[in-house]
């Protein structure tokens, strides 16, 4: 071997031998517990990086920029290639979500059921206390009742279903061609074809439609319907058990709607104008839609111009519109809760509440497409920009990161903001802060007294703990060791050692 190949061969095993001292080195520093830091991140964002909070224990890895990702917390647990997929899975065992290339999929379990969802082709539903369980891959489908009956079918050749869509029994043959449905009081529906040819039957009703030309239909104590070319001509009665509603339709010409002796609605040209009395709250109100509107009466008073002004008040209750969609305002209680609902130019909206005897707290604030940020029961999320100002889990976790340029959310004590997929990333845990920038550049304190600066990842690192002040540069396994003042300034009685 030549003297230059000695050399290299002499440099790589002291290289690598440095590096298994400063990792030792490293190791026995942390034990110490006195320089181990609450808040730590390694590897070059946003290609990989590996955060760590002690406290609250919180842990996350990340891989080219934001497309790869696992989250570990004291609560749960989530895991994800965006926007392919993402799961998430509660520490308690009570819930656990996985996202398949969300909205389209959805595979969800929890204490009491297990749900399955693939846009329409795909859904399992169990219910495990009650013994209910449902199964659709289109067009075959399978299901149980909390009875232990069951039911299925390939659609649209043949199927039965049991208790399902607020029926009893449901069953087709070569579907629109025959389908019969019978309701939980045994009234029957049957279809031959749908929907042209209907009759009804059962010991409390009848009725049979040939539509469009005609159609008569009664339930005992319950409605009546009847129409002739159909929807020109209509008469309906309804609620006759509760309190009945009867309607005249001439379409589009004119049409009346009562609810007998307090109701009165009368249109003319649907849907352009209308006029409503209700005798009950002693209110009227006059219509010429979309463009006036014109309501008075017990706690309401309605004016609308549209698109130019538009003003409702009524009991805790009031609605401004002014040029819409430019602004609109709405100001109301839900409960004893105080909200406050602004919008600019639609999307862009402003939510405030306040309970009782506080102040008024965020909920959400937004300019589309500019930023969104949202305030829930479980911290806080934002985004610059938002094209899609959603807040649907799903959303959030799969989608928004991917085109988000700065982004940052309050989960509990740990505070996080990230701008380009987390070139620079900046992390709060109580009185602990980590700033880093793409791994070049990190700083971190805790408290008042312990300071951290490196840079390249620790090639060159100053570490202040309570007044001990330390330099490592190049990875080894000795520091550069003096006092320092709370403001940094040398302590002249102690010189610096080297240990």
């Amino acid at each position: 071997m030549s003297l230059t190949g000695l050399k290299r061969l002499g440099l790589t095993f002291l290289f690598v031998f440095t590096l298994s001292l400063c990792a030792a080195g490293g190791s026995n520093l942390e034990a110490s517990g006195l320089n181990k830091p609450l808040i730590s991140k390694y590897g070059f964002g946003p290609f990989f990086s590996v955060l760590r909070v002690e406290s609250p224990s919180y842990r996350e890895f990340q891989a080219i920029g934001p497309f790869i990702f696992h989250e570990t917390s004291e609560k749960e647990n989530v895991f994800g290639i965006r926007p392919l997929f993402s799961r998430k899975k509660e520490k308690n065992g009570e819930n656990t979500r996985l996202d398949v290339l969300y909205p389209l999929g959805r595979f969800e379990e929890t204490k009491e059921r297990e749900k399955d969802f693939f846009v329409l082709i795909f859904r399992s539903d169990n219910y495990k206390k009650r013994r209910k369980k449902s199964f659709i891959f289109f067009p075959f489908f399978w299901g149980q009742t909390s009875e232990g009956k069951t039911y299925g079918g390939v659609f649209p050749f043949y199927g039965h279903l049991v208790n399902r869509f607020e029926r009893k029994d449901i069953r087709f043959f070569l579907w629109p061609l025959y389908a019969r449905s019978e309701q939980r009081d045994g009234f029957v529906k049957t279809n031959a074809p749908w929907p042209f040819i209907t009759s009804f039957s059962g010991t409390n009703g009848e009725g049979f439609r040939f539509w469009p030309l005609f159609g008569h239909e009664v339930k005992k104590g319950v409605y009546q319907k009847d129409y002739f070319l159909w929807p020109f001509f209509i008469h309906t009665k309804l609620d006759l058990d509760k309190d009945p509603v009867e309607r005249w339709w001439f379409f589009p010409f004119c049409g009346k709607r009562e609810r007998l002796p307090y109701y009165h609605q009368t249109d003319f040209l649907w849907p352009v104008f209308r006029k409503i009395r209700n005798d009950e709250y002693h209110r009227t109100r006059y219509d010429a839609w979309p463009v006036f509107t014109r309501a008075h009466g017990d706690n309401v008073d309605w004016w609308r111009v549209f698109p130019f002004y538009v003003h409702k008040t009524a009991e805790k209750y009031e609605k401004r519109v002014w040029l819409w969609p430019l602004y609109k305002n709405k100001h109301y209680w839900e409960g004893k809760t105080e909200v406050e609902n602004t919008h600019f130019m639609i999307w862009s909206r402003f939510v405030h509440e306040r309970d009782p005897g506080k102040p008024w707290r965020i909920v959400r604030q937004g300019v589309w497409p500019l930023f969104n940020d949202v305030h829930t029961r479980n911290g806080r999320t934002w985004a610059v920009p938002d094209p899609i100002p959603i807040t649907y889990e799903g959303y959030i976790r799969n989608w928004r990161p991917i085109w988000t340029f700065a982004g940052g959310s309050e989960r509990g004590d740990i505070h996080r903001a990230r701008v380009l997929w987390g070139l620079y990333d900046h992390v709060e845990a109580r009185d602990a802060h980590l700033t880093d920038i793409a791994g070049l550049v990190q700083w971190e304190n805790e408290g008042k007294d312990i300071h951290r600066f490196s840079l390249l990842q620790g090639l060159i690192k100053y570490e202040n703990i309570r007044g001990h002040a330390s330099l490592r540069v190049f990875f080894l396994p000795w520091r550069l060791r003096w006092h320092a003042s709370e403001y940094g300034d040398w302590l002249e009685e102690e010189p610096w050692s080297l240990r």
